[in-house]
């Protein structure tokens, strides 16, 4: 569930302005861009697990502490969805490859999926080839899922949601992060 970010201000200022076409566009584009990323997180811890087994353990850890970190900046997160923030792409194709290029280049994704990818797989005793890239095609899709009904939902209630709503919907995912981190933290050594 992506709420914060520049993909996620984007579509959000979008369907906030009743312009849902480009931020499917968007949301289209930076879903290939994070698809990419997971696959590649996916396939790099594989790697790292087969050569040396011992570091499970302490990925765990590394996982849960990133989750707890993630859940802290999120609480404490200000948004806001105005228009100086960020500009809206305006030609057809123009949202695609901003969606793609601005999830391409955003640095903290491929954190964010090397966290991910460690925290799952890292739970499993055996990681197979269908594993590793149904991953990170359920995460693409996802994406694309999620983004389609927060859209829907814009759709139907768009004159009652601001940014008060955006604010809540982070503080939910801080919450839920943190939560995780926790139980994930008191199971790393298990």
């Amino acid at each position: 569930m992506p709420v914060t970010g520049p993909i996620a201000l984007i579509v959000l200022r979008s369907g906030l302005r009743g312009d849902f076409q480009t931020a499917l566009r968007v949301v289209f584009g930076a879903a290939i861009a994070e698809t990419m990323y997971c696959a590649l997180a996916t396939f790099g811890y594989v790697q790292i697990i087969q050569a040396f087994p011992f570091l499970t353990k302490y990925i765990r850890y590394i996982s849960a502490v990133f989750l707890l970190v993630l859940g802290i900046v999120f609480l404490f997160q200000k948004v806001s969805i105005n228009e100086d923030n960020l500009s809206a792409p305006n030609r057809k194709a123009a949202g695609f490859v901003s969606g793609f290029l601005i999830a391409l280049f955003n640095p903290t994704l491929f954190l964010t999926w090397g966290s991910a990818s460690s925290t799952v797989f890292s739970w499993m005793s055996h990681v197979t080839i269908f594993d590793m890239i149904l991953f990170p095609l359920s995460a693409g899709v996802g994406i694309v899922v999620w983004f389609f009904i927060l859209l829907e939902i814009f759709k139907k209630f768009r004159e009652r949601i601001g940014e008060t709503i955006g604010r809540y919907a982070i503080r939910g995912a801080a919450v839920v992060m943190l939560a995780s981190g926790i139980f994930l933290l008191s199971q790393a050594g298990k």
